[in-house]
């Protein structure tokens, strides 16, 4: 057996040393504590004090599950079947992108302006984290949020009623979207890597991400952005606020988008790591 003798902390050097070679000691912390806490509910203490307490087979073949699917780059998100977004415990699956820290800095980007929504849409919603994070801050606003693929709306109204917050959810091509409806904040993620850029990407990310939920067109990269910006222009209520992620390298032609006599504030923030990863647009 892998583990002869069941024990945790032997256990737990398996899993450390198996997967030395793809991933740092802090990682594999993390993933093992997140192991412990999901499949097994222990408690941090338990975590601590349980070294020589012994695992069930069945326990055991369910690390190594975890192991070996890790080692052909399966997302550990995937895996565990969930993850925290703004403080909300979400499911996540192969149906929408994995909730990243870059979502939740564009969710704080929206909160810190000092406005209280009151009509907030989010396109491409994917697994509705920041429709649902927004949703939390605002518990008053009407909240929407619309996705090409059905299954990513399914997976974002499992996650409403995971947190029992209320989306208007809805499956919608951004690019027919029509509403009579305006908006004081409109929010987006969308699709931005060019193709050419996937041989650039780790593993993980392209053989169990959905693509459609990644890349453009090499030779249309701002696609979606064009889409928002007329809709920005249709629905956004007067001094309503466009609040996107973006490529890194694409800031400052994505915010040319948003011409000046229309947007009175016109910003790109960077995120954690210094990137140009976001804008901001005002209606004016």
């Amino acid at each position: 057996m892998f583990v002869p003798d069941n024990l945790v902390r032997t256990a737990k050097h398996y899993f450390f040393e198996t997967l030395s070679d793809q991933f740092s000691k802090s990682e594999c912390k993390t993933m093992w504590t997140s192991i412990l806490t999901t499949y097994f509910g222990w408690t941090p203490s338990q975590i601590l004090l349980n070294a020589n307490e012994r695992f069930s087979e069945s326990d055991l073949l369910r690390i190594r599950s975890v192991v070996k699917r890790l080692q052909i780059n399966e997302p550990f998100q995937y895996i565990l079947g969930e993850t925290y977004f703004a403080d909300m415990l979400l499911k996540t699956d192969t149906r929408a992108l994995i909730p990243r820290p870059e979502s939740e800095e564009l969710v704080a980007l929206a909160m810190a302006q000092g406005l209280s929504y009151s009509n907030i849409i989010d396109f491409c919603t994917g697994s509705a984290c920041i429709a649902l994070a927004l949703k939390k801050a605002y518990p008053t606003a009407v909240v929407s949020a619309i996705d090409l693929s059905e299954a990513a709306i399914e997976l974002a109204q499992e996650n409403a009623h995971l947190n029992q917050l209320e989306l208007q959810l809805d499956v919608q091509d951004l690019f027919e979207w029509a509403s009579t409806t305006s908006y004081d904040l409109m929010i987006s993620n969308p699709p931005y890597i060019p193709q050419k850029e996937a041989a650039l990407m780790q593993e993980n990310v392209l053989a169990h991400e959905p693509h459609m939920a990644l890349f453009v067109p090499d030779q249309t990269p701002l696609l979606f952005y064009e889409q928002l910006a007329q809709i920005a222009l249709s629905n956004l209520q007067k001094k309503g606020l466009m609040v996107l992620e973006v490529h890194e390298n694409l800031a400052q032609q994505t915010l040319s988008l948003f011409a000046p006599e229309y947007f009175s504030r016109r910003e790109i923030h960077r995120d954690l790591q210094g990137k140009e990863r976001m804008i901001l647009a005002q209606k004016a």
